[in-house]
């Protein structure tokens, strides 16, 4: 980020300038941590054992799931799947 994306902060009239600042902290507070999970590459049993599905509900759902092959293996992103949960949520 530049010093120039930044310059719109200076446009902010200043009694809102609190209320922005609040709204930043809850935005940074809200984002989840980085964490070497979230690179980590499952296996179809990590997945079922996770999702507590079968293995064949997991194959049966794998381009759902973000399934990558590796030569003739299947691994599935840890991202990928969190974003299959999140999706069935809402």
């Amino acid at each position: 980020m530049t010093s120039d994306e930044l310059a719109v902060l200076d446009q902010i009239d200043p009694p809102l300038i609190g209320a922005a600042i609040a709204r930043l902290a809850g935005r940074l507070l809200a984002a989840p941590a980085p964490d070497a999970d979230d690179a980590a590459l499952l296996t179809p049993d990590d997945v079922a054992r996770l999702l507590r599905v079968s293995k064949k509900a997991v194959y049966a759902r794998g381009r759902e799931l973000g399934a990558v092959r590796i030569g003739r293996r299947l691994r599935f992103p840890r991202k990928a799947v969190d974003r299959f949960v999140a999706r069935r949520r809402t």
